[in-house]
Protein backbone atom coordinates (compact mmCIF):
# COMPACT_ATOMS: atom_id res chain seq x y z
CA UNK A 1 0.00 0.00 0.00
CA UNK A 2 1.07 3.67 -0.21
CA UNK A 3 3.45 5.12 2.31
CA UNK A 4 4.93 8.34 3.71
CA UNK A 5 3.18 11.63 3.29
CA UNK A 6 5.09 14.70 2.20
CA UNK A 7 5.20 15.83 5.84
CA UNK A 8 7.58 12.97 6.49
CA UNK A 9 10.49 15.04 5.15
CA UNK A 10 12.36 17.58 7.27
CA UNK A 11 11.12 21.01 6.14
CA UNK A 12 14.47 22.59 7.04
CA UNK A 13 16.28 20.44 4.48
CA UNK A 14 16.23 20.82 0.73
CA UNK A 15 14.33 17.57 0.47
CA UNK A 16 11.47 16.93 -1.90
CA UNK A 17 8.09 15.32 -1.57
CA UNK A 18 8.41 11.67 -2.25
CA UNK A 19 6.12 8.70 -2.28
CA UNK A 20 7.67 5.44 -1.15
CA UNK A 21 5.81 2.49 -2.56
CA UNK A 22 6.06 -0.42 -0.15
CA UNK A 23 3.89 -3.29 0.92
CA UNK A 24 2.95 -3.54 4.59
CA UNK A 25 3.44 -7.27 4.81
CA UNK A 26 4.23 -8.84 8.14
CA UNK A 27 7.71 -10.30 8.21
CA UNK A 28 8.86 -8.24 5.19
CA UNK A 29 8.62 -4.67 6.47
CA UNK A 30 12.36 -4.13 6.89
CA UNK A 31 13.18 -5.55 3.47
CA UNK A 32 10.37 -3.64 1.74
CA UNK A 33 11.26 -0.28 3.37
CA UNK A 34 14.93 -0.75 2.53
CA UNK A 35 14.10 -1.57 -1.10
CA UNK A 36 11.72 1.42 -1.39
CA UNK A 37 14.29 3.87 -0.04
CA UNK A 38 17.10 2.40 -2.15
CA UNK A 39 14.99 2.64 -5.29
CA UNK A 40 14.03 6.26 -4.57
CA UNK A 41 17.71 7.17 -4.12
CA UNK A 42 18.88 5.29 -7.23
CA UNK A 43 16.18 6.87 -9.39
CA UNK A 44 16.91 10.37 -8.10
CA UNK A 45 13.55 10.90 -6.41
CA UNK A 46 15.54 11.37 -3.23
CA UNK A 47 18.32 13.71 -4.27
CA UNK A 48 21.80 13.74 -2.77
CA UNK A 49 21.88 15.92 0.34
CA UNK A 50 18.24 15.35 1.22
CA UNK A 51 17.83 14.89 4.97
CA UNK A 52 15.41 12.07 5.69
CA UNK A 53 12.92 12.09 8.58
CA UNK A 54 14.13 10.84 11.92
CA UNK A 55 13.53 7.16 12.56
CA UNK A 56 10.81 8.09 15.08
CA UNK A 57 9.04 10.42 12.63
CA UNK A 58 9.16 8.03 9.68
CA UNK A 59 8.00 5.12 11.85
CA UNK A 60 4.98 7.16 12.95
CA UNK A 61 4.13 8.12 9.35
CA UNK A 62 4.43 4.51 8.18
CA UNK A 63 2.74 3.11 11.28
CA UNK A 64 5.52 0.64 11.86
CA UNK A 65 7.84 0.11 14.79
CA UNK A 66 10.83 2.40 15.13
CA UNK A 67 13.12 -0.63 14.96
CA UNK A 68 11.99 -1.31 11.37
CA UNK A 69 13.08 2.16 10.27
CA UNK A 70 16.31 2.09 12.30
CA UNK A 71 17.35 -1.23 10.77
CA UNK A 72 16.57 0.01 7.25
CA UNK A 73 18.60 3.18 7.80
CA UNK A 74 21.52 1.21 9.24
CA UNK A 75 21.63 -1.22 6.30
CA UNK A 76 21.42 1.56 3.70
CA UNK A 77 24.20 3.40 5.48
CA UNK A 78 26.32 0.23 5.31
CA UNK A 79 25.62 0.13 1.56
CA UNK A 80 26.74 3.81 1.28
CA UNK A 81 23.32 5.11 0.27
CA UNK A 82 23.01 7.23 3.45
CA UNK A 83 25.40 9.38 5.46
CA UNK A 84 24.76 9.21 9.18
CA UNK A 85 25.99 11.04 12.25
CA UNK A 86 25.20 10.55 15.97
CA UNK A 87 21.83 12.02 17.07
CA UNK A 88 21.04 13.29 13.56
CA UNK A 89 18.67 12.10 10.86
CA UNK A 90 20.46 10.48 7.91
CA UNK A 91 21.28 12.37 4.72
CA UNK A 92 21.04 10.89 1.23
CA UNK A 93 24.54 10.21 -0.12
CA UNK A 94 25.73 11.16 -3.59
CA UNK A 95 24.98 8.03 -5.63
CA UNK A 96 25.81 7.88 -9.33
CA UNK A 97 22.77 7.69 -11.55
CA UNK A 98 22.41 4.70 -13.83
CA UNK A 99 23.06 5.24 -17.51
CA UNK A 100 19.89 5.47 -19.60
CA UNK A 101 19.10 2.13 -21.20
CA UNK A 102 20.31 1.66 -24.74
CA UNK A 103 17.56 0.76 -27.20
CA UNK A 104 17.70 -2.82 -28.36
CA UNK A 105 18.56 -2.94 -32.08
CA UNK A 106 15.65 -4.17 -34.13
CA UNK A 107 16.32 -7.38 -36.01
CA UNK A 108 15.97 -6.69 -39.73
CA UNK A 109 13.33 -8.55 -41.65
CA UNK A 110 14.69 -9.45 -45.06
CA UNK A 111 12.52 -9.95 -48.07
CA UNK A 112 15.01 -12.60 -49.17
CA UNK A 113 17.51 -13.97 -46.66
CA UNK A 114 20.73 -15.27 -48.22
CA UNK A 115 22.79 -15.66 -45.06
CA UNK A 116 24.69 -18.95 -44.99
CA UNK A 117 25.93 -19.14 -41.42
CA UNK A 118 22.57 -19.76 -39.72
CA UNK A 119 20.14 -22.65 -40.13
CA UNK A 120 16.39 -22.19 -40.38
CA UNK A 121 15.64 -22.01 -36.66
CA UNK A 122 11.94 -22.59 -37.41
CA UNK A 123 12.96 -26.23 -37.79
CA UNK A 124 14.25 -26.49 -34.21
CA UNK A 125 12.69 -29.66 -32.67
CA UNK A 126 10.95 -28.00 -29.72
CA UNK A 127 8.96 -31.04 -28.64
CA UNK A 128 11.92 -33.40 -28.80
CA UNK A 129 14.10 -30.93 -26.91
CA UNK A 130 11.41 -30.43 -24.25
CA UNK A 131 11.05 -34.18 -23.75
CA UNK A 132 14.82 -34.56 -23.54
CA UNK A 133 15.04 -31.80 -20.94
CA UNK A 134 12.26 -33.39 -18.90
CA UNK A 135 13.94 -36.80 -18.97
CA UNK A 136 17.25 -35.22 -17.99
CA UNK A 137 15.65 -33.43 -15.03
CA UNK A 138 13.90 -36.58 -13.83
CA UNK A 139 16.87 -38.91 -14.13
CA UNK A 140 19.85 -36.66 -13.37
CA UNK A 141 21.44 -37.24 -9.94
CA UNK A 142 21.89 -34.20 -7.74
CA UNK A 143 25.67 -34.25 -8.07
CA UNK A 144 25.32 -33.61 -11.82
CA UNK A 145 24.19 -30.09 -10.90
CA UNK A 146 27.38 -29.41 -8.94
CA UNK A 147 30.73 -28.34 -10.39
CA UNK A 148 31.97 -31.24 -12.45
CA UNK A 149 34.56 -32.34 -14.97
CA UNK A 150 35.51 -29.30 -17.02
CA UNK A 151 35.61 -31.47 -20.13
CA UNK A 152 31.82 -31.77 -19.89
CA UNK A 153 29.28 -34.37 -18.85
CA UNK A 154 30.46 -37.91 -19.51
CA UNK A 155 26.98 -38.81 -20.83
CA UNK A 156 27.32 -36.31 -23.67
CA UNK A 157 30.95 -37.09 -24.41
CA UNK A 158 30.12 -40.80 -24.64
CA UNK A 159 27.10 -40.22 -26.88
CA UNK A 160 29.09 -37.90 -29.14
CA UNK A 161 32.04 -40.26 -29.49
CA UNK A 162 29.67 -42.98 -30.68
CA UNK A 163 27.74 -40.65 -32.99
CA UNK A 164 30.85 -39.14 -34.56
CA UNK A 165 32.39 -42.56 -35.13
CA UNK A 166 29.23 -43.77 -36.85
CA UNK A 167 28.42 -40.67 -38.91
CA UNK A 168 31.73 -38.86 -39.45
CA UNK A 169 34.39 -41.57 -39.03
CA UNK A 170 36.00 -39.75 -36.08
CA UNK A 171 38.26 -41.86 -33.84
CA UNK A 172 38.06 -40.53 -30.29
CA UNK A 173 37.49 -41.75 -26.77
CA UNK A 174 35.12 -39.81 -24.46
CA UNK A 175 38.09 -38.85 -22.28
CA UNK A 176 39.64 -36.96 -25.21
CA UNK A 177 36.59 -34.76 -25.77
CA UNK A 178 35.86 -31.29 -24.37
CA UNK A 179 32.40 -29.71 -24.56
CA UNK A 180 32.40 -26.03 -25.50
CA UNK A 181 30.06 -23.10 -26.11
CA UNK A 182 30.16 -23.50 -29.87
CA UNK A 183 33.05 -23.30 -32.35
CA UNK A 184 34.17 -19.82 -31.33
CA UNK A 185 35.00 -20.91 -27.80
CA UNK A 186 36.62 -24.09 -29.06
CA UNK A 187 38.93 -22.05 -31.28
CA UNK A 188 39.70 -19.61 -28.48
CA UNK A 189 40.55 -22.42 -26.04
CA UNK A 190 42.81 -24.07 -28.61
CA UNK A 191 44.60 -20.80 -29.28
CA UNK A 192 45.25 -20.28 -25.58
CA UNK A 193 46.47 -23.84 -25.10
CA UNK A 194 48.76 -23.62 -28.13
CA UNK A 195 50.03 -20.20 -27.11
CA UNK A 196 50.98 -21.58 -23.70
CA UNK A 197 53.08 -24.15 -25.59
CA UNK A 198 54.94 -21.40 -27.42
CA UNK A 199 52.90 -21.31 -30.65
CA UNK A 200 52.69 -17.93 -32.33
CA UNK A 201 50.84 -18.34 -35.63
CA UNK A 202 47.71 -20.02 -36.98
CA UNK A 203 46.96 -20.40 -40.69
CA UNK A 204 43.55 -20.10 -42.34
CA UNK A 205 42.03 -20.93 -45.68
CA UNK A 206 41.39 -17.80 -47.66
CA UNK A 207 38.67 -16.86 -48.22
CA UNK A 208 37.16 -17.98 -44.91
CA UNK A 209 35.00 -16.65 -42.09
CA UNK A 210 36.54 -13.37 -40.92
CA UNK A 211 35.20 -13.75 -37.36
CA UNK A 212 37.54 -16.69 -36.78
CA UNK A 213 40.58 -14.61 -37.70
CA UNK A 214 39.46 -12.05 -35.11
CA UNK A 215 39.18 -14.77 -32.45
CA UNK A 216 42.70 -15.99 -33.12
CA UNK A 217 44.21 -12.53 -33.07
CA UNK A 218 42.37 -11.67 -29.85
CA UNK A 219 44.05 -14.72 -28.27
CA UNK A 220 47.45 -13.25 -29.16
CA UNK A 221 48.34 -15.33 -32.23
CA UNK A 222 49.23 -14.10 -35.70
CA UNK A 223 47.38 -15.36 -38.78
CA UNK A 224 48.62 -16.57 -42.16
CA UNK A 225 46.49 -17.10 -45.30
CA UNK A 226 46.50 -20.18 -47.52
CA UNK A 227 44.56 -19.95 -50.80
CA UNK A 228 41.86 -22.39 -51.92
CA UNK A 229 40.58 -23.40 -55.32
CA UNK A 230 37.95 -25.79 -56.67
CA UNK A 231 39.69 -28.73 -54.94
CA UNK A 232 39.94 -27.02 -51.57
CA UNK A 233 43.07 -25.97 -49.74
CA UNK A 234 46.15 -25.39 -51.91
CA UNK A 235 48.46 -27.88 -50.23
CA UNK A 236 51.30 -26.92 -52.59
CA UNK A 237 51.54 -23.69 -50.57
CA UNK A 238 51.90 -25.33 -47.15
CA UNK A 239 55.69 -25.43 -47.13
CA UNK A 240 55.71 -21.63 -47.30
CA UNK A 241 53.98 -21.41 -43.90
CA UNK A 242 55.49 -20.69 -40.51
CA UNK A 243 52.22 -21.53 -38.76
CA UNK A 244 52.00 -23.86 -35.75
CA UNK A 245 48.41 -24.88 -36.64
CA UNK A 246 45.95 -24.49 -39.49
CA UNK A 247 42.13 -24.21 -39.55
CA UNK A 248 40.43 -25.99 -42.46
CA UNK A 249 36.91 -26.92 -43.62
CA UNK A 250 37.67 -30.01 -45.73
CA UNK A 251 34.15 -31.45 -45.98
CA UNK A 252 32.66 -28.23 -47.33
CA UNK A 253 34.88 -25.16 -47.60
CA UNK A 254 33.38 -21.90 -46.45
CA UNK A 255 32.42 -19.86 -48.41
CA UNK A 256 33.36 -21.45 -51.77
CA UNK A 257 31.63 -24.79 -51.15
CA UNK A 258 34.61 -26.82 -52.41
CA UNK A 259 35.29 -30.30 -51.02
CA UNK A 260 38.97 -31.01 -50.39
CA UNK A 261 40.29 -33.51 -52.93
CA UNK A 262 41.58 -36.87 -51.59
CA UNK A 263 45.17 -36.18 -52.67
CA UNK A 264 45.12 -32.86 -50.84
CA UNK A 265 43.65 -34.40 -47.69
CA UNK A 266 46.52 -36.87 -47.64
CA UNK A 267 49.05 -34.13 -48.38
CA UNK A 268 47.71 -31.94 -45.57
CA UNK A 269 47.89 -34.74 -43.00
CA UNK A 270 51.40 -35.69 -44.15
CA UNK A 271 52.55 -32.07 -43.88
CA UNK A 272 51.18 -31.77 -40.32
CA UNK A 273 52.91 -34.99 -39.26
CA UNK A 274 56.17 -33.88 -40.87
CA UNK A 275 56.09 -30.41 -39.30
CA UNK A 276 54.64 -31.43 -35.93
CA UNK A 277 51.76 -29.00 -36.37
CA UNK A 278 48.05 -29.39 -35.61
CA UNK A 279 45.11 -29.27 -38.00
CA UNK A 280 41.86 -27.78 -36.64
CA UNK A 281 39.03 -29.35 -38.63
CA UNK A 282 35.92 -27.15 -38.59
CA UNK A 283 33.25 -29.72 -39.45
CA UNK A 284 30.47 -27.15 -39.41
CA UNK A 285 27.75 -28.52 -41.72
CA UNK A 286 28.92 -31.86 -43.14
CA UNK A 287 25.55 -33.45 -42.27
CA UNK A 288 23.94 -31.52 -45.12
CA UNK A 289 25.17 -33.18 -48.30
CA UNK A 290 22.40 -33.62 -50.89
CA UNK A 291 23.89 -35.61 -53.74
CA UNK A 292 25.54 -38.39 -51.70
CA UNK A 293 26.91 -39.17 -48.25
CA UNK A 294 29.36 -36.59 -46.94
CA UNK A 295 33.06 -37.35 -47.09
CA UNK A 296 34.38 -38.63 -43.75
CA UNK A 297 36.13 -36.38 -41.28
CA UNK A 298 39.80 -35.63 -41.84
CA UNK A 299 40.47 -36.55 -38.20
CA UNK A 300 40.02 -40.22 -39.00
CA UNK A 301 43.26 -40.15 -41.00
CA UNK A 302 45.42 -39.00 -38.09
CA UNK A 303 43.83 -38.44 -34.63
CA UNK A 304 47.25 -37.39 -33.28
CA UNK A 305 47.48 -34.33 -35.51
CA UNK A 306 43.85 -33.41 -36.36
CA UNK A 307 41.57 -31.69 -33.85
CA UNK A 308 37.97 -32.30 -34.90
CA UNK A 309 35.51 -29.55 -33.91
CA UNK A 310 31.74 -29.76 -34.35
CA UNK A 311 28.65 -28.03 -32.97
CA UNK A 312 24.88 -28.28 -32.76
CA UNK A 313 24.57 -24.76 -34.22
CA UNK A 314 23.69 -25.92 -37.75
CA UNK A 315 21.82 -29.13 -36.91
CA UNK A 316 19.69 -27.68 -34.08
CA UNK A 317 20.14 -23.94 -33.51
CA UNK A 318 22.96 -21.50 -32.72
CA UNK A 319 21.23 -20.53 -29.47
CA UNK A 320 21.89 -23.98 -28.02
CA UNK A 321 25.56 -22.95 -27.69
CA UNK A 322 26.94 -26.47 -27.53
CA UNK A 323 30.01 -27.66 -29.40
CA UNK A 324 32.69 -30.30 -28.96
CA UNK A 325 36.35 -30.97 -29.62
CA UNK A 326 38.03 -34.31 -30.26
CA UNK A 327 41.60 -33.79 -29.09
CA UNK A 328 44.93 -35.60 -29.32
CA UNK A 329 45.96 -37.01 -25.92
CA UNK A 330 48.72 -34.45 -25.46
CA UNK A 331 46.31 -31.49 -25.60
CA UNK A 332 43.50 -32.76 -23.37
CA UNK A 333 44.77 -31.49 -20.01
CA UNK A 334 45.81 -28.12 -21.42
CA UNK A 335 42.47 -27.50 -23.12
CA UNK A 336 40.58 -28.72 -20.06
CA UNK A 337 42.51 -26.19 -17.94
CA UNK A 338 41.72 -23.41 -20.42
CA UNK A 339 38.04 -24.36 -20.31
CA UNK A 340 38.07 -24.30 -16.50
CA UNK A 341 39.57 -20.82 -16.53
CA UNK A 342 37.08 -19.59 -19.14
CA UNK A 343 33.76 -20.59 -17.56
CA UNK A 344 34.13 -23.63 -15.25
CA UNK A 345 32.16 -25.79 -17.68
CA UNK A 346 29.16 -25.73 -20.02
CA UNK A 347 25.55 -25.96 -18.73
CA UNK A 348 24.97 -29.48 -17.41
CA UNK A 349 21.25 -29.82 -18.16
CA UNK A 350 21.67 -28.72 -21.78
CA UNK A 351 24.46 -31.25 -22.20
CA UNK A 352 22.28 -34.01 -20.77
CA UNK A 353 19.38 -33.04 -23.04
CA UNK A 354 21.63 -33.23 -26.12
CA UNK A 355 22.97 -36.58 -24.92
CA UNK A 356 19.37 -37.80 -24.70
CA UNK A 357 18.65 -36.66 -28.27
CA UNK A 358 21.72 -38.51 -29.50
CA UNK A 359 21.06 -41.78 -27.69
CA UNK A 360 17.31 -41.83 -28.43
CA UNK A 361 17.79 -41.29 -32.18
CA UNK A 362 15.92 -37.96 -32.13
CA UNK A 363 19.05 -36.12 -33.24
CA UNK A 364 19.42 -38.34 -36.33
CA UNK A 365 15.77 -37.81 -37.16
CA UNK A 366 16.14 -34.04 -36.87
CA UNK A 367 19.17 -34.01 -39.17
CA UNK A 368 17.33 -36.15 -41.74
CA UNK A 369 14.30 -33.87 -41.60
CA UNK A 370 16.35 -30.69 -42.02
CA UNK A 371 18.38 -32.25 -44.83
CA UNK A 372 15.17 -33.07 -46.72
CA UNK A 373 13.79 -29.54 -46.29
CA UNK A 374 17.03 -27.87 -47.38
CA UNK A 375 17.39 -30.20 -50.38
CA UNK A 376 13.86 -29.32 -51.57
CA UNK A 377 14.53 -25.61 -51.24
CA UNK A 378 17.79 -25.84 -53.11
CA UNK A 379 16.20 -27.87 -55.90
CA UNK A 380 13.38 -25.32 -56.25
CA UNK A 381 15.87 -22.47 -56.50
CA UNK A 382 18.00 -24.23 -59.10
CA UNK A 383 14.89 -25.13 -61.11
CA UNK A 384 13.64 -21.54 -61.02
CA UNK A 385 17.01 -20.18 -62.14
CA UNK A 386 17.27 -22.72 -64.94
CA UNK A 387 13.82 -21.82 -66.16
CA UNK A 388 14.25 -18.05 -65.88
CA UNK A 389 17.79 -17.65 -67.22
CA UNK A 390 19.53 -18.74 -70.37
CA UNK A 391 21.87 -21.62 -69.47
CA UNK A 392 22.90 -20.30 -66.05
CA UNK A 393 26.17 -21.56 -64.65
CA UNK A 394 25.55 -23.09 -61.22
CA UNK A 395 28.70 -24.45 -59.64
CA UNK A 396 29.51 -25.88 -56.23
CA UNK A 397 28.90 -29.00 -54.21
CA UNK A 398 25.32 -29.94 -53.44
CA UNK A 399 25.79 -29.47 -49.73
CA UNK A 400 25.51 -27.14 -46.76
CA UNK A 401 23.17 -24.33 -45.81
CA UNK A 402 24.07 -22.20 -48.80
CA UNK A 403 22.05 -24.47 -51.04
CA UNK A 404 19.11 -25.06 -48.75
CA UNK A 405 18.62 -22.35 -46.14
CA UNK A 406 15.47 -20.44 -47.11
CA UNK A 407 16.60 -19.60 -50.66
CA UNK A 408 20.30 -20.37 -50.47
CA UNK A 409 23.14 -18.61 -52.28
CA UNK A 410 26.44 -18.88 -54.11
CA UNK A 411 28.60 -16.35 -55.90
CA UNK A 412 27.56 -17.93 -59.20
CA UNK A 413 23.86 -17.70 -58.36
CA UNK A 414 24.09 -14.04 -57.43
CA UNK A 415 26.05 -13.32 -60.58
CA UNK A 416 23.47 -15.18 -62.65
CA UNK A 417 20.77 -13.02 -61.08
CA UNK A 418 22.58 -9.90 -62.21
CA UNK A 419 23.88 -8.96 -58.76
CA UNK A 420 27.42 -7.62 -58.67
CA UNK A 421 29.49 -9.52 -56.10
CA UNK A 422 32.63 -7.62 -55.26
CA UNK A 423 34.38 -10.28 -53.15
CA UNK A 424 33.24 -13.84 -52.51
CA UNK A 425 34.99 -14.09 -49.15
CA UNK A 426 32.55 -11.46 -47.85
CA UNK A 427 29.55 -13.19 -49.39
CA UNK A 428 28.13 -14.27 -46.04
CA UNK A 429 27.45 -10.59 -45.28
CA UNK A 430 25.12 -10.16 -48.25
CA UNK A 431 21.60 -10.68 -46.92
CA UNK A 432 19.25 -8.64 -49.00
CA UNK A 433 18.77 -8.46 -52.73
CA UNK A 434 16.22 -6.27 -54.43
Amino acid sequence: MGVTSSSGLDKSSRGRDVLLEMEHRRGHLRRNLRAALRSAIQEGRLAAGTRLPSSRRLAADLRVSRGVVTDAYDELAAECYLDTAPRQAPIVADVARAEPPMPEPARPRWTYDFIATTPDVDLFPRRAWLRACERALRSTPNDALDYGDHRGRIELRTALSEYLARVRGVRVEPGQMVITQGFTQALDLLCRALSARGSTTMAFETPSLADEWVTVRAAGLRTEPVPVDADGLRTDRLDELTADAIVVTPAHQFPTGAVMAPTRRAALVAWAARQGTFIVEDDYDAEFRYDRNAVGALQGLDPRRVIHVGTASKTLAPGIRLGWMSLPHELVDEVRSAKAAADSGSPALDQLALADLLTSGAYDRQVARARQVYRRRRDRLVAALTQALDNPRIDGTEAGLRGGHRLGHRCELLTALGVRVRSCHRLYQWRYIR
